[in-house]
């Protein structure tokens, strides 16, 4: 098996591409949706750390599903079925998250 590594400097471009597309991404669609993608800083080693995460806001109720792996399913699911929204969510996410959700519900 190849290993591979990222460098700092694949980090930080990582990190930067990561800014931009999230800045781009429909948010109010995902809240609307019961979920959001959330910058959460960066990994020990520098990584970015983006997460799929359940929408919580007191002030519009209860949350659409009861945990993050519930949300996961409910985007890949529409993922699988074609929403452009729930696939670019999906590609945003960072590896680690990614692997998380693919060993959880399988790949979209």
């Amino acid at each position: 098996m190849q290993q591979s590594s990222t460098t700092e400097s694949e980090n930080r471009d990582g990190a930067t591409a990561a800014t931009l597309s999230l800045g781009a991404f429909d948010h109010d669609a995902a809240r609307r949706d019961g979920w959001v993608i959330s910058d959460c800083g960066n990994y020990r080693d520098n990584a970015p750390r983006i997460e799929l995460q359940k929408f919580d806001n007191p002030e519009q109720g209860p949350p659409k599903f009861r945990d993050d792996r519930e949300a996961w399913s409910h985007v890949v699911a529409r993922a699988r079925a074609g929403s452009s929204l729930h696939i670019r969510a999906l590609d945003l996410v960072d590896r680690r998250e990614r692997v998380a959700i693919e060993a959880a519900f399988g790949p979209w």
